[in-house]
């Protein structure tokens, strides 16, 4: 299960849409259709009103901005109409059903996270089957017997409210926890006593992204939220504020001890470090790696003191020993280091490097009494070794192949290390790591009923148009031919540092059942080889994405994997983004698309919801050096008439708070306008948001939605899904 505890340490969190005229022309290749497919003609039109923007003395038009106003009832009617022609036409595909079955009956066994201690009691979140959210329960010990601690099912009928996450206390009494409806990023912040299962009165709002930690005496809680309608109006409404809140006492009583003002769109995560009377807090502006560190007495936690100012290089601590911190950091690094900082001196020029950069990226580190545990990576698989505190190697671990690995919640007397690791033909299994021997031993293995252990899982290389090399992992049955006729579905991200590491995948798992070939590129963008590969991927260097994403299609074919008619793209969110760019710059390399929550605006992104954060990956588009940038790209200003590009299925949700679903609605109706024979559907998930904390039912039905549209529209022979009991 791919949920780990919040002391997971690693150098990435979250995330995190006229033709412009610099946009080379394409030819465009005839798909075989009518001129009205599915009968556009009968469904209302896209509301508009032929609004055009000046920007940077460039005339930008947006004849579709009315649907950015979904309470309007021209638009909701569209949107209905929309939605209801894809799920007609979806629902009538031939192996939409039965992809939809196997699902059910392939996660249909126990899955249980990484376990995090709290005194003497181990948390983890668990579900049964099928449930549409995940539990939380404790346990005795590792092997004690679990006992229910919140159970979503009674928070909503409808299985759309989650736990988006949880913070025990110390002792493990009682637990914070953070709810969400319909997948929204908004949050609501409650406090249970694990023994009785009883929520005291204590409801927080205005959370998002919200962070918490405990005072030692499990009377206050330190939390992060955005500012209320009352408190000061030049507050940013899109940066996080610390607060200080007493058990048992209305929010409006609370403190803000913690705000960084003068700055925009600040995200903050708090931590206390119980030994030290210690309280521990880092900030960044929006999704950027670079992040100021600030720490304060518990007696006193409005006292901070700045360690590490928040525009200086990237920065993540990882732990302290008393007033001696352990960061990992991208200054004078750029594939990241380990330093060591005095509290009372933390000049950069008085760090201590301990682990030194080197041709491996430092991914993470976990720190104990004499022990450091680090994961370097080389070239997606993860390395890990046992160092003493002086940075010495003393035994190395071996994981035996391509996997990703998760560390869990540590503290520092601990002489283990638990584990969670995946890879691309197994569900996760949790290890426990000795310290003393650097042996790892099986704690508890997955039930999963059907893997991929009889795939073939092969890593390549790709160049791409600079020569940069690029990794692509592909996975495919041992008994398929590779003729170049194969159907073929390349997925990647390419943005805001996320590393695409192994992990199993049930959406892969059936395609690769059916007889299709799975490619996952990771491109710059990214963060699978440091600083520099990220910043190679956005800002002014975004194209180096969208070229890599176009050499690794082009290398399936050119290798006899797979042609063009038989090659499907796909990515979400900023992979949404990716594979609409590359779709319309060569719409001749791909078979169909579908892009799921994609950022498609890209003149406007920074106007909806909390947009702005994203400033730092895409660029402003106030600035008319980024406004050149984002246009030359920008999905919704580059579809051309009189070109014909593949089939399209675009995927978005009615509650997507962080990608504006307007991105996707504006995109496929100036589609829908400028290339009418295309064949474009838009499909609308409801009560659901961009992702995370959405109902397992409905990822489900969106995953089985994605592989039966590739299917039809990709062809070729497909083979019998397994039957699983």
């Amino acid at each position: 299960m791919r949920r780990t505890s919040n002391a997971d340490t690693t150098r990435r969190a979250f995330l995190a849409g006229g033709a412009a005229a610099s946009m080379l022309a394409i030819a465009g290749r005839a798909f075989a259709q009518s001129t009205d497919p599915q009968g556009l003609a009968r469904l209302p039109p896209a509301p508009s009103d032929g609004t055009v923007d000046t920007l940077h003395g460039t005339q930008v038009p947006d004849p579709f901005r009315p649907l950015e106003s979904p309470a309007r009832a021209d638009v909701q009617a569209w949107v209905e109409a929309q939605d209801e022609r894809a799920r007609a036409y979806l629902s009538s595909l031939r192996t939409r059903a039965t992809v939809r079955r196997f699902f059910d009956a392939a996660m249909n066994y126990p899955r249980i996270s990484i376990p995090a201690r709290y005194g003497a009691r181990y948390f983890s979140y668990f579900n049964i089957g099928i449930d549409d959210q995940s539990s939380y329960s404790v346990q005795q010990g590792l092997t004690g017997a679990r006992q229910l601690v919140i159970d979503p099912k009674r928070l909503s009928r409808d299985g759309t409210t989650s736990i988006s996450d949880a913070f025990p206390d110390r002792s493990g009494s009682k637990v914070a926890y953070l709810v969400s409806e319909a997948g929204s990023d908004q949050q609501t912040l409650r406090v249970r006593e694990v023994d009785t299962g009883m929520d005291l009165p204590d409801t927080l709002t205005w959370c998002k992204h919200t962070s918490v930690s405990w005072h030692p005496d499990g009377r206050y809680i330190f939390y992060s939220r955005y500012p209320t309608e009352s408190e000061p109006a030049d507050w940013d409404r899109r940066s996080q504020v610390l607060c200080l809140h007493r058990i048992l006492t209305p929010q409006s009583a609370d403190r803000v001890i913690f705000r960084l003002p003068g700055l925009r769109d600040i995200y903050m995560r708090v931590e206390t470090a119980f030994e030290e009377g210690l309280l521990k807090l880092r900030a960044s502006v929006g999704t950027s790696e670079r992040r100021g560190y600030y720490v304060a007495p518990l007696d006193d936690p409005t006292r901070f003191t700045e360690l590490v100012s928040i525009d200086f290089a990237g920065f993540l601590p990882v732990g302290n020993l008393g007033t001696t911190h352990y960061a990992l950091t991208s200054h004078e690094a750029p594939r990241w280091r380990l330093v060591r900082i005095d509290q009372t001196d933390s000049r950069p020029d008085r760090w201590r490097t301990i682990v030194p950069e080197s041709e491996l990226p430092l991914e993470r580190a976990a720190v104990f009494n004499g022990r450091l545990v680090t994961e370097h990576t080389e070239d997606l698989g993860a390395r890990l070794a046992i160092c003493d505190l002086d940075g010495r190697t003393l035994a190395p671990v071996d994981l035996g192949g391509l996997s990703r690995v998760s560390f869990g919640r540590n503290r520092r007397e601990d002489d283990h290390l638990l584990l969670q690791i995946d890879d691309y033909r197994r569900q996760s299994r949790v290890e426990r790591l000795d310290l003393a021997s650097g042996k790892i031993s099986l704690v508890r293995a997955s039930a999963a009923k059907h893997d991929l252990s009889d795939a073939v899982v092969r890593q390549v290389f790709v160049r791409s148009r600079d020569g940069t090399r690029l990794p692509m992992s592909l996975i495919h049955r041992a008994d398929i031919a590779l003729d170049g006729n194969n159907r073929t579905l390349l997925y990647a991200y390419g943005g805001f540092g996320v590393s695409l590491w192994p992990g199993y995948s049930e959406r892969a798992a059936a395609w690769v059942r059916l007889g299709g070939i799975y490619a996952i590129a990771a491109l710059r963008g990214g963060g699978e080889f440091g600083q520099p590969w990220h910043d190679g991927g956005r800002l002014a260097r975004k194209q180096n994405t969208f070229d890599d994403f176009i050499a690794a299609a082009e290398w399936l074919i050119a290798n006899g994997y797979t042609r063009p008619q038989r090659l499907g793209i796909n990515g979400a969110s900023n992979g949404g983004l990716l594979v609409l760019a590359c779709m319309l710059q060569r719409p001749e390399l791909y078979g169909a698309v579908v892009a799921a929550v994609p950022v498609a605006d890209m003149l406007r992104f920074q106007k909806f919801n909390f947009g702005s954060n994203w400033m730092v990956e895409y660029g402003n588009p106030n600035r008319e050096p980024d406004f050149r940038t984002l246009i030359a790209y920008s999905p919704l200003h580059n579809v051309r008439s009189g070109v014909t590009y593949p089939p399209l299925l675009v995927l978005t949700a009615d509650h997507d708070d962080r990608v504006a679903p307007a991105h996707a609605y504006k995109f496929v109706a100036t589609m829908q306008d400028r290339s009418p024979a295309s064949e474009t559907y838009l499909r609308v998930e409801r009560r659901a948001g961009h992702g995370a904390g959405n109902a397992l039912s409905k990822t489900l039905d969106r995953d089985s939605d994605t592989i039966a549209f590739l299917c039809e529209k990709l062809g070729g022979p497909l083979l019998d899904l397994p039957k699983i009991d």
